[in-house]
Formats: structure tokens, sequence, C-alpha cells
């Protein structure tokens, strides 16, 4: 009984200072957000509503990031006021064990990995499509895109023979409504010589097929190279070509990857794979999508144990700025890694698990000096 009531009462103090924290660093962020984003109004047709509309789009993102900490600060804060006032050593009298807060506070924070797990997957890849498109309405441009446009490798089927062919694509933009502009392709033949050039005003995406997509030029120019030296030039109206290239590929390109789902990473991981392309930067995005949720119990189990500690009423606050130096550490060893894993070659899931593993034993170490001390 001891342990449902713990899960209730706690449970809810917990949840109701999570919501509260998390609130809080939302409209910090967004503060800053917009300041940042006052730079850009004026430039084109961008006006302070896109602004404003572009950092709102950014809140389902900005809570998947700012969860754990918020579930750490949120922790801390509950159990640090129930032991200042003595309701924890009610409960470990009432028959409270250290295994069943342990079981309870997972609990308690289940809910919590599931709706973060939401909005990482769900809601924060659908915000930011929506936040391109304003984007898009403002400024007309897509900043991710270097000058010289999006360079993609492709290894679809040739157009002109059955054989397969080595494609590189150079597009001036892609937009919104899975259209390429400005379009060149490289086609080389097995000896790596150029076999054909193709240029488009745009590209359209049509569909797919059972191994790979359709894409239909416009305005096409088309010049040959033949094997004796000869060149031939013609112009078509369309063409389709098959290829591929994805519009989530696509997109991929011109959003962060730590903006992405992890199915879209997977299958843009594959695709770089496949075109035997650097893949590190997203592999290691996508085990971060994977394993980022679940650095809520980590950090909540790293909360606990200053609940067994005999704490006065003048110690919360201490407690509570002591987890947010260790939120902020954590934020900060976990970009670290992230930077050390694009640069070496070790395994992006070690890599991406190493930082919630280092906090995990340290609640282990700490959970065990308060009980054996």
């Amino acid at each position: 009984m001891s342990d449902f009531l713990f899960r209730r009462y706690i449970g809810n103090s917990i949840v109701q200072a999570t919501v509260f924290v998390l609130c809080g660093f939302l409209s910090m962020f967004l503060f800053f957000d917009l300041l940042a984003e006052m730079d850009e109004i004026g430039i084109g047709g961008y006006r302070f509503q896109h602004a404003l509309a572009y950092v709102l789009l950014g809140i389902p993102s900005r809570v998947v990031e700012l969860a754990p900490i918020a579930a750490l600060i949120g922790t801390l804060w509950a159990l640090s006021q129930s032991a200042a006032n003595s309701e924890f050593t009610v409960f470990r009298v009432s028959g409270l064990l250290p295994g069943v807060a342990v079981r309870s506070i997972l609990t308690i924070g289940f809910p919590m990995i599931v709706l973060t797990g939401i909005f990482s997957e769900v809601v924060a890849p659908q915000a930011e499509d929506f936040r391109g498109r304003v984007r898009d309405i403002g400024v007309g441009v897509n900043g991710a895109q270097m000058r010289s446009g999006l360079w993609l490798r492709d290894s679809a089927p040739s157009v002109s023979s059955d054989s397969r062919a080595i494609r590189f694509v150079n597009a001036a933009r892609y937009n919104q409504e899975q259209t390429l502009e400005r379009v060149t392709l490289y086609e080389f033949d097995s000896q790596q010589r150029l076999s054909r050039m193709v240029e488009a005003k745009t590209g359209h995406f049509m569909g797919e097929l059972s191994q790979g997509h359709v894409w239909e030029l416009r305005g096409v120019k088309i010049v040959e190279f033949a094997r004796q030296g000869g060149v031939t030039q013609r112009a078509l109206d369309q063409l389709r070509i098959d290829s591929l290239l994805s519009p989530d590929m696509l997109g991929a390109l011109v959003t962060s990857p730590d903006r992405m789902s992890s199915v879209d990473l997977y299958r843009y991981v594959q695709y770089l794979k496949q075109n035997k392309q650097q893949s590190e930067r997203y592999e290691l995005a996508f085990w971060k999508r994977v394993v980022y949720p679940w650095v809520i119990w980590v950090m909540m189990l790293l909360a606990l144990p200053v609940a067994f500690l005999q704490a006065r009423s003048g110690a919360v606050g201490a407690r509570v700025f002591a987890g947010i130096l260790v939120g902020v550490g954590f934020h900060l060893l976990n970009s670290l890694f992230s930077h050390l894993g694009v640069l070496t070659t070790w395994p992006a899931p070690v890599m991406a698990l190493v930082p919630s593993l280092m906090a995990l034993a340290l609640a282990g170490v700490f959970f065990y000096w308060v009980q054996y001390r």
C-alpha cells in the first residue's frame, strides 16, 4: 500500500514540478529564439508574424530537447520538498524499501517517456515541416543549402539503356512542394566516363516504384557524349527518370538531423550507405533519437538519492541548483560525445549510450552511498 500511495502522491508532485520547469525553460528559450529571428525580419517578405510562427512551431523540438533536464529538476524539487517536510521519512517508516522506490520512480517516469517519444517521432517532425514552409513563404529560400545547391549521388537505372549508371544530381533548391529547381544530372558509364548531361528547369516527384522513385523533369535539355567523341543535343518538354532519391531523403538535406524522426533518419542512413557516402553524422543522430527519451529515467534515478538524505528546509534550493548544474553538464557531455562520434570511427550506438550510462553509473554510486554511508 505504501508504494501505491508513494506513486500517487509523489508522482503528482513530480509531474507538476516537471511541467512547471519545462514551461519555464520553454519561455526562456522562446524569448531568445524570437530575439534571434529579429535579424531576419524585413528580408524579402519575412515579417514579424512569420518570425513568431517560426518560433512557436519550434516548441515541440524544444520539448524533446528539454524533457530530461526538466524531469531531473522537477524530480529533485518534489523529492527535496518531501524530504524537507519529513514526508519521505513517513513513507520509509511505513515500509517503503529502496527497491520499491526505484520501481515507483520508473513507473512515474514511463508516461513522460511515451509522451516525449510521441513528440520526437510525430509532433516535432510535422512542426518542423510547417516551420520550413513558413520560412519559404517569408524568405523564399532554404538557408540550409550551399550556394552551388544540393549535390547528390544516385545509382538508379539509366534512362537510355537497361544498364545501371552512376549519376550525380545537382539542384539549386528543394522546396516544400517536393520540387527541385534548376536540376542538372551527370551520368557516367561503367568506365567512369561522362556519357550524358541533362539539364531541367524543374523536377517533380511523381510516385514510388518497387525499387525506386519516379521524377518528372520539365524544360529538359540533353547533351549526350558518344564514346567516339561525338556530341548530340536535343530538347524535351518532359522526361521521366527512375531514381533512388525520395522526398524524405531530400528533405533530410535541408533539415537538421536532430529535427528528423528516427524512421526518416534510418532510411536516409541506408541511402547513404548504399551510395557509399559518409553516414556517421546521421547514424549518431538516429541512435540519439532512439535513446534520448529513455534518458528521462536516468535523470529521475539520478535525483532519487536526495530523498534518502536527512534535509532541512533550507537545502531545497541548493539541491535544485545542483540539479541544474548536473542537467547542463549532461547536456554538454552529450554534445561532446556527438562531436566525437562524427570525428572518430567509434560505433554510433556506443557514442549515443555512453553519456547516459555514465549518468546511470553516477546515480547508482550516489544511491549506494546514501544507503550505506
